[in-house]
C-alpha cells in the first residue's frame, strides 16, 4: 500500500515536471498561436508522459545505485559521476523538447530563446532538479532504514543464536563431572547416594527449567549453587567454605545462569582442595557487580584454556552489555561479574 502511495505520489511530482516544461514551451515557441486546441492538448499530454518516463527512470537508477553503493564504497566518484550525468541529461531533455517543439511548429529560430528564455529554462531545470533530489533522497533514507531494521534483527538472531551456543557449551562438562562423582559416591556410600541423587535431580530441574532463559536472578543462582556444592561436598569432604554476604535487596538482581555453577567448577578443577587445603570461596556485592573470590592453591601441570570463563564473559557482553573482571594474584582469584538491576 505504501509503495503504491509513493508511485502516486511521484506520478504528480512528474507530471508536473511536464506542466512547467510545457508552459515554458507555450511562452517561448509561439505555440498557443500556431497549433489549434487538440494538437495543444495532445503536445501537454506528450510532456506529461515523456517526464514520468525520465522521472521513474532516474528512481529506478537511484535503487540501483542503492544496491551497488557497498560495491562503490571505494569509488565514490563513480556515484557522482552518475549522478552529476542524471542532472546533466535532465537539462538535456528540458532544452531538447524546446528544440523540437519549435522545429515542429516551423519557427524561424529554433535555437533561440527571446526575452530571457534561456534563464527561464535553468530556473525550471534547477526547480526540477532539487524536487528530482529531494525524492532521490527520500528513497535513499528508506532504503537505509529499511537496511539497518534488517541488520537490527540479523545481529539480535545472531546474538540469540551466539548465546545458545555459549550455554549449551556448559552443560556436557557439567554433566559429565555430576556423573562421575555420583558414580563414586555409588561404590563409596549407597545410601548417601540416595541423598546426593536427589540434589543431582534439583541441580538438573535448575538447568533445564532456565536453558532458555537469557538472565535468572542472583538469588536462584545461590539456591542452586547450594545444591551444587553439596554434589562436591560429598566428593571431597568438608573442605570449601563458602561465605556470603549478599544484602537481601539484591537477591532479584540479574544474571546469566549457571554463572556460579561455571565459576565453582573451575574453582575445584584447578585448585587442590583436601583436608589439608581448605577451599575458601568469598562471594559479595561491589557497586553493580557480583565478586566472587576464591584462595589460590593451583595443581601442578594443569593448564588453564579459559574457555569456560571466555564463554561466560561473550555471554555478559551478549545480553548485559558489559564486560566481567578478573584480578588473579598469587594468593587470591577474583571474578566481578556484572548484575543487572530493574
Amino acid at each position: 500500500m505504501q509503495t503504491k502511495l509513493n508511485h502516486f505520489v511521484s506520478a504528480l511530482l512528474f507530471s508536473g515536471f511536464g506542466v512547467f516544461s510545457y508552459l515554458l514551451l507555450v511562452k517561448y515557441t509561439q505555440l498557443a498561436s500556431k497549433t489549434g486546441y487538440l494538437d495543444a492538448i495532445q503536445t501537454l499530454l506528450f510532456f506529461v508522459f515523456a517526464f514520468n518516463i525520465m522521472g521513474f527512470s532516474t528512481i529506478q537508477l537511484s535503487t540501483w545505485m542503492n544496491k551497488q553503493y557497498v560495491l562503490y564504497i571505494k569509488k565514490r566518484w563513480k556515484i557522482v559521476f552518475i549522478y552529476g550525468l542524471s542532472a546533466l541529461l535532465l537539462l538535456l531533455m528540458n532544452y531538447g523538447l524546446v528544440i523540437v517543439a519549435k522545429i515542429l511548429i516551423g519557427a524561424n529560430h529554433p535555437f533561440s530563446f527571446p526575452n530571457g528564455g534561456l534563464r527561464i529554462l535553468i530556473v525550471v531545470w534547477l526547480v526540477e532538479l532539487v524536487i528530482m533530489s529531494l525524492l532521490i533522497a527520500n528513497q535513499s533514507m528508506q532504503n537505509a532504514l529499511r537496511l539497518q531494521q534488517q541488520a537490527s534483527n540479523l545481529q539480535s538472531e545472531n546474538n540469540i543464536a551466539r548465546y545458545t551456543a555459549l550455554q549449551n557449551q556448559l552443560n556436557p562438562h557439567f554433566l559429565f563431572n555430576s556423573l562421575n562423582t555420583l558414580i563414586a559416591e555409588i561404590e563409596y556410600d549407597p545410601q548417601n547416594a540416595i541423598v546426593f541423587t536427589q540434589h543431582l535431580s534439583n541441580v538438573y530441574r535448575y538447568v533445564l527449567q532456565c536453558q532458555n532463559k537469557p538472565l535468572v536472578s542472583l538469588g536462584e543462582e545461590l539456591e542452586f549453587m547450594k545444591a551444587y556444592l553439596f554434589l562436591h561436598e560429598v566428593r571431597l569432604g568438608k573442605c570449601i567454605r563458602c561465605q556470603k554476604q549478599i544484602p537481601s535487596d539484591y537477591m532479584e538482581s540479574m544474571l546469566p545462569p549457571l554463572t556460579l555453577q561455571l565459576l565453582i567448577e573451575n574453582v575445584i578443577k584447578h585448585n587442590i582442595i583436601n583436608a589439608n587445603n581448605i577451599m575458601y570461596i568469598s562471594i559479595s556485592i561491589e557497586d553493580t557487580n557480583l565478586i566472587v573470590s576464591n584462595s589460590v592453591s593451583k595443581k601442578k601441570e594443569n593448564p588453564t584454556s579459559g574457555v569456560g570463563l571466555k564463554n561466560l564473559s561473550n555471554r555478559c557482553k551478549l545480553i548485559l552489555n558489559r564486560d566481567l573482571l578478573i584480578i588473579c594474584t598469587s594468593d587470591l582469584f577474583t571474578v566481578k561479574i556484572p548484575l543487572l538491576y530493574d
